[in-house]
């Protein structure tokens, strides 16, 4: 009973060791700077928009409505009461093999997806003529878990779309600025 009771003891120090360990890790990490991917926040002054897009994925209209609304950023339905023009002309998301198996299987895809946009004040002069932004991510691929996989795609797209949505905004953010 005593060898029993020790044992007891030996593991909550070492979970308590452990923990402090891993206490310490974060508060180090935490003041170097480092943060999650996702986590850092973009503060945005934007004037009214009037969002120009007629053949985009509804997912990427709604992050953009998003992402405009978390920062009170007007979006507007009548394009003569918006200061600029925010006009999505092109949007594409695509898969690619990126590595085979001996017996030929897919083992790897590589998902591409861009969004090319322009921006110009109501009165027609450019703020950003016509630029692209785009990203990618590799995942693996596995032939029996397929359901599965089609998930992580859908939802690597969704986190792809939202970065390409914060790269834009940062960018029309920062052309602002600079007028």
């Amino acid at each position: 009973m005593v060898a029993a009771g020790l044992g007891a003891d030996w593991r909550a120090l070492r979970l308590t060791i452990l923990s402090l360990v891993m206490l310490a890790l974060l508060a180090t990490l935490g003041g170097c700077g480092w943060h999650l991917r996702g986590s850092q926040t973009v503060e945005l002054s934007l004037p009214p928009v009037y969002l120009q897009a007629e053949h985009i994925s509804q997912a990427l209209r709604l992050a953009l409505h998003r992402r405009l609304l978390a920062n009170d950023i007007k979006l507007l339905k009548q394009r003569e009461l918006a200061e600029i023009v925010l006009t999505i002309e092109t949007e594409k998301s695509d898969r690619r093999v990126l590595s085979l198996d001996r017996s030929g299987k897919v083992q790897a895809y590589e998902l591409q997806y861009s969004v090319r946009f322009s921006v110009k004040t109501i009165e027609g002069e450019w703020l950003l003529n016509s630029e692209t932004l785009s990203t990618q991510r590799d995942y693996s691929f596995d032939e029996s878990d397929v359901l599965a996989k089609n998930k992580e795609q859908e939802e690597l797209f969704t986190v792809m779309r939202t970065n390409v949505v914060d790269q834009l905004l940062r960018r029309l953010q920062s052309q602002l600025n600079a007028n």
